[in-house]
């Protein structure tokens, strides 16, 4: 006898926690390549078939689609050097007295 079980919708969850959550409700995910370099481990799942709410049978497979967003997540420290002391206050809105101090 087969067992069935209901595609949960992975779309817009952390390609990890997708993984993760189809383990546990009993279904495989994959890329649409199999053999790509890329896991199915990072980015965002933006798309996946079969739809949500299907029923497969236990342990198949859906395949997901991920973007690989670089985000805001990036370098936050200034690469360029510091601007010298008192510079900056010059471009301060609504301080006139450290406009008016500016070389």
């Amino acid at each position: 006898m087969t067992d069935f079980v209901v595609v949960p919708d992975f779309r817009g969850s952390q390609a990890l926690n997708a993984w993760l959550a189809g383990h546990d409700a009993g279904v495989l995910l994959q890329g649409p390549d199999p053999d790509s370099p890329h896991p199915v481990m990072d980015g965002v799942v933006v798309a996946q078939q079969p739809p949500p709410g299907s029923r497969i049978e236990r342990w198949g497979t859906v395949t997901v689609w991920v973007r690989h967003d670089p985000g805001e997540g990036g370098v936050r420290e200034p690469r360029d050097p510091v601007p010298p002391p008192g510079t900056l206050a010059v471009e301060l809105p609504g301080d006139d007295q450290a406009a008016a101090q500016a070389p």
